[in-house]
């Protein structure tokens, strides 16, 4: 019996690149269903697959192409107002492991430092579709044109990049009709072509972390390993909290909390660990996965890869390969 198997398995079994099995799955061209968080694929379809090349199959299974509404996205924000804490690597590197397992991955950054953009090898001054291009197109028609502005990359995953100029939405926003849903709507047409979208905040609260907090499903706090990073992380559940009293998302829930930049090797980095699990870890769930400091990471950003694919083999890729298995097993809490 052809029995099926992830397509991670059947990529490594057949020598094709995940990524070229995962997109031909979601347009059709391979036919395979998705059980839980993987999707799973017949060895007999992939050989038909390989063998016919990328013709499109004439009748395309009903459960290949998602019916609007369906299998809606996990919209993840990576949030916390504070800088330095590895909001931009989390999202990178999160969202090119979840591509390795199966997953259908947009990055949305939202930040216009536009370091997310820059890691995965744009330059914000060339590009003529951005966040901001479409937030202020939305602004003047109330249309989502998103697609424009989404781009392949090689880490994997689809990006909507951004530029400096994301900062005069600011201002833009603030004059705005439902203002706080803005990104929400932008994201609505596209969110059943993705299994996760990750949106890289600000460091800090603003009109741009709210629409991003309104259009999340989840949050996902990093929490640098030091004493003085647990207030910020205090602020950001009570913020949650208020998105919910509110009624501006009132079923927000939180994925859990990340430590980063984690170096056991000191015993006040050691002790900020313990405090931080103490502290929240009965409050919201903590990832077991702990995120060690690395000049991977910097070097990984400079050449425009994710450390996947930067260092495939060492301790921080193996690192976001775990984050990115709880992260499909997590049961988020409110």
């Amino acid at each position: 019996m052809d029995e099926p198997l992830p397509l991670k398995e059947a990529a490594s079994l057949y020598g094709v690149k995940l990524d070229r099995l995962r997109r031909a799955a979601w347009d059709g061209r391979l036919e395979a269903r998705q059980v839980g968080a993987q999707w799973m694929v017949t060895r007999h379809e992939v050989e038909r697959f390989l063998r016919d090349g990328d013709r499109r199959r004439k009748t395309p299974s009903p459960a290949v192409v998602p019916k609007r509404g369906a299998c809606m996205a996990r919209i993840i924000a990576v949030a916390v107002p504070k800088g330095g804490t590895g909001k931009t690597t989390t999202a990178l590197n999160l969202g090119a492991a979840l591509a390795e397992q199966g997953q259908r991955v947009l990055l949305i950054d939202f930040d216009p430092q536009g370091n997310l953009t820059q890691a995965l090898g744009l330059r914000p001054s060339e590009l003529e579709h951005t966040a901001y291009s479409v937030i202020k197109d939305f602004l003047t028609r109330y249309e989502s044109q998103i697609e424009l502005a989404i781009h392949q990359t090689k880490a994997g995953v689809d990006l909507v990049p951004t530029s400096a100029r994301l900062n005069l939405a600011n201002d833009e926003l603030a004059v705005a009709i439902q203002r706080e849903f803005v990104l929400q709507k932008l994201l609505a047409p596209i969110r059943s072509r993705y299994d996760v979208i990750l949106v890289d905040t600000l460091p800090y609260l603003g009109v741009l972390v709210l629409n991003a907090l309104v259009a999340a499903s989840e949050v996902l706090i990093p929490l640098q390993a030091e004493y003085l990073a647990t207030e910020s992380v205090a602020l950001m559940l009570d913020q949650i909290q208020l998105m919910r009293r509110s009624g501006l998302n009132p079923n927000l829930i939180i994925t859990g909390i990340l430590l980063t930049m984690v170096d056991q090797r000191t015993i006040i980095n050691r002790e900020a660990v313990a405090y931080a699990r103490n502290t929240f870890g009965a409050q919201v769930p903590v990832f077991t996965t702990m995120i060690r400091r690395s000049v991977r990471f910097p070097e990984s950003q400079a050449s425009h890869m994710s450390i996947l694919h930067y260092e495939p083999l060492g301790e921080s890729a193996r690192a976001y390969r775990a984050l990115a298995e709880e992260v499909l097993r997590a049961t988020p809490t409110q």
